[in-house]
């Protein structure tokens, strides 16, 4: 029986993968450098460390990482705090509807903690989670399971018990490796064909998620709280 739910924050509860996007393609621009779309799509979900190797790999060793960096980083931090964070269709009533059947929640992310809280507070969903862990806390980022297993065992939960929520293919990939079930509720890219089957769904918003959890956690989960 499924017990608890675990989501991943960028592009799943939140709408900054885009703004991140945007960001580094300026950046990169401001120092006479083109990065393109599909480059940027390809760090999805990747944590710091490996998606600024990942970065050097296709752009090259002359590639201006820091200065990028450093530049992307300023952005994109004003435009959260300026622009505010906006939450994705549906997390909202899933988060309450969970809240009433006392059913364990936690965030797992590839970003790093300390950003991660302020990502929250400016969503208004600090209050939300009691358990957070960003991709600084743990030895390997997504896709290596990591992240998943420190969130579920702060919580007190294995992993065939728990479900997962994430965006994009890095992060089914890592909830897979963890051993939790994971559903796809994709943001800027879709997990691609070789990876689909490791998703026990591949919805469009999070309000189909929560259906499928009602079923999955069945009979209102586990505090039994009539499903409505």
């Amino acid at each position: 029986m499924y017990r608890a739910v675990v989501f991943d924050l960028d592009g799943l509860m939140v709408d900054t993968e885009r703004i991140a996007l945007e960001c580094w393609i300026e950046a990169a621009g401001a120092f006479g450098w083109e990065i393109t779309r599909e480059t940027c799509l390809a760090l999805v979900g990747i944590d710091r460390r490996e998606s600024r190797q990942a970065l050097l790999d296709r752009m090259g060793g002359s590639f201006p990482l820091a200065d990028v960096s450093a530049r992307g980083r300023v952005r994109y931090l004003e435009r959260l705090r300026g622009e505010g964070v906006l939450v994705k269709p549906g997390l909202v009533e899933l988060l309450d509807w969970l809240q009433a059947r006392a059913v364990p929640v936690a965030v797992a992310t590839s970003t790093q903690q300390e950003l991660a809280l302020e990502k929250l507070v400016l969503a208004g969903l600090r209050e939300r989670f009691d358990t957070i862990v960003g991709g600084d806390q743990v030895a390997k980022g997504k896709p290596a399971p990591d992240v998943y297993r420190e969130a579920i065992a702060r919580i007190g939960a294995e992993p065939a018990h728990c479900i997962a929520l994430e965006d994009s293919e890095i992060g089914l990939r890592a909830a897979h490796a963890a051993g939790i079930t994971c559903i796809v509720v994709p943001d800027l890219l879709p997990p691609s064909p070789e990876y689909q089957a490791l998703a026990h769904a591949i919805v469009p918003s999070l309000r189909e998620a929560q259906g499928l959890i009602a079923t999955m956690l069945g009979s209102g989960g586990p505090g039994k709280v009539a499903a409505g």
